[in-house]
């Protein structure tokens, strides 16, 4: 499952969806073990929250040629 961290106080939280506590019948209390591991998100998965003038897979390949002229 993937889930994102967000502010809680001083801290961070992770939220479990309701459907996956369901199907695992995880309750309020139970006491689980995470597996922590950071996940860089795919560009078109970031193209939703950031306006672009161009479409961003276009950006990143010539951000990619940009490379071989160095």
């Amino acid at each position: 499952m993937i889930t994102r961290a967000k502010k809680w106080g001083n801290s961070l939280g992770l939220i479990l969806p309701a459907e996956v506590a369901r199907d695992r019948n995880i309750r309020d209390g139970d006491y689980l073990e995470v597996e922590i591991r950071r996940r860089i998100p795919r560009p078109d998965e970031l193209s939703g929250t950031w306006k672009f003038r161009r479409n961003l897979r276009d950006l990143i390949r010539e951000m990619k040629e940009g490379w071989d002229d160095l």
